[in-house]
């Protein structure tokens, strides 16, 4: 089909100039790096999120995609050129935090930058929109769940330097010491290297019966895939911040019964929302297009949230958070559900069955 939204590279834009009657955003998706699996489907939902935008407005829509997967200091200059250049209203952005703490420092406050992942506890801009969750928000439960239904209590931690990880270390810390767990090991690997044996021995040998793992992207990947080539799969249960079914599949699935993936959301829950989107996708892109796993479905989100902040009115006189949070508070108080009456998504609790994520546990954590 012949979509209503144009995707341009910075350079096609930066060429042309801006056009009339358009709402130019800039997407900051990754295209290649640690996260460079999760950029197809991530892309798909930021289209899909712009043709309905575009569906029930008279202005064109261009999305300019800027590859979060460099360097964020790349990035984050390719961003500021948009911005400073008055081509882009805003920029949404699902890519790591530390791509994110670059952008900000360079765009600060001048447009609205809505960023989707699950983040730290840093409020940085006030620019910066956040839709995930932190650290507190996505393991309170989860790691409560798993205290109740497996006999673990010695975590290992094992997670990527930098600056979200580390902050998912803390806050696991502090939420094992209240649930009476202990932490034995705690490792931060450098993007880009892991070496799945070295780090299941250092599990063994610290006596973990249970890993939390916050490796993103092809690093969490990598570590899966060794724990299975291993077989270590049935020796600790693996609790996960960062593990979609694109990452599920690409680390060939797991059938352990003991890898668990704490997201706000997954393909195959039940509720009319998400299930809504999945149609939409499937009859948008088809059933061999890569999965819409919980950074895309967040992309989704995050397009239509800051479409909705442009189109308002009230950026002018209000901050990008304050922009929002108003938006909200209006649709709350009039009973309606627009564009940008985009819910928190509660935290859930996933087992791996083959390459599928079966919901275990929910708002309501059982």
């Amino acid at each position: 089909m012949t979509s209503a939204v144009s995707l341009l590279l910075p350079s096609e834009l930066l060429l042309r100039g801006p056009l009339p009657r358009t709402l130019t955003l800039g997407l900051l998706a990754p295209m290649s790096g640690v996260m460079g699996v999760a950029g197809p489907s991530i892309i798909n939902c930021a289209v899909l999120a712009a043709e309905e935008v575009c569906a029930v407005t008279d202005r064109a829509f261009e999305l300019v995609l800027v590859d979060a997967g460099a360097a964020p200091d790349v990035v984050a200059r390719e961003a500021d050129l948009l911005v400073g250049s008055g081509l882009v209203e805003g920029l949404v952005g699902t890519h790591t935090s530390n791509v994110r703490a670059a952008v900000e420092a360079l765009v600060a406050d001048r447009v609205p930058y809505v960023f989707t992942p699950p983040h730290e506890f840093s409020r940085g801009a006030s620019g910066s929109v956040f839709l995930g969750s932190d650290p507190n928000e996505q393991l309170r439960q989860p790691i409560a769940w798993l205290a109740r239904h497996r006999p673990v209590e010695r975590w290992a931690l094992i997670g990527n330097d930098y600056v979200w990880p580390r902050q998912v270390h803390a806050a696991a810390t502090r939420v094992l010491g209240d649930l009476g767990q202990r932490v034995v090991l705690d490792r931060l690997m450098p993007i880009g290297h892991v070496d799945a044996a070295e780090l299941v021995s250092a599990v063994r040998r610290a006596g973990a019966d249970a890993v939390l793992v916050s490796l993103v992207g092809r690093d969490g990947i990598e570590f899966h895939r060794g724990v299975t080539e291993l077989d270590a799969g049935q020796s600790f249960v693996r609790l996960c911040t960062a593990l979609d079914e694109t990452c599920l599949v690409a680390s060939g699935g797991d059938n352990s019964g003991q890898l668990f993936a704490a997201m706000p959301s997954f393909i195959l829950q039940d509720d009319e929302r998400h299930q809504r989107l999945i149609e939409l996708y499937v009859a948008r892109f088809g059933l061999t297009a890569p999965l819409p796993g919980s950074y895309a479905e967040g992309c989704y989100d995050g397009v239509h949230l800051l479409a909705a902040l442009c189109a308002s009115g009230v950026l002018g006189s209000n901050s990008a958070v304050d922009a929002a949070e108003l938006l909200f508070s209006r649709e709350a108080a009039s009973g309606r559900k627009g564009t940008s009456a985009i819910p928190r998504r509660p935290m859930r609790i996933a087992r791996a069955v083959g390459t599928d994520l079966e919901v275990v546990g929910g708002p309501r954590v059982r």
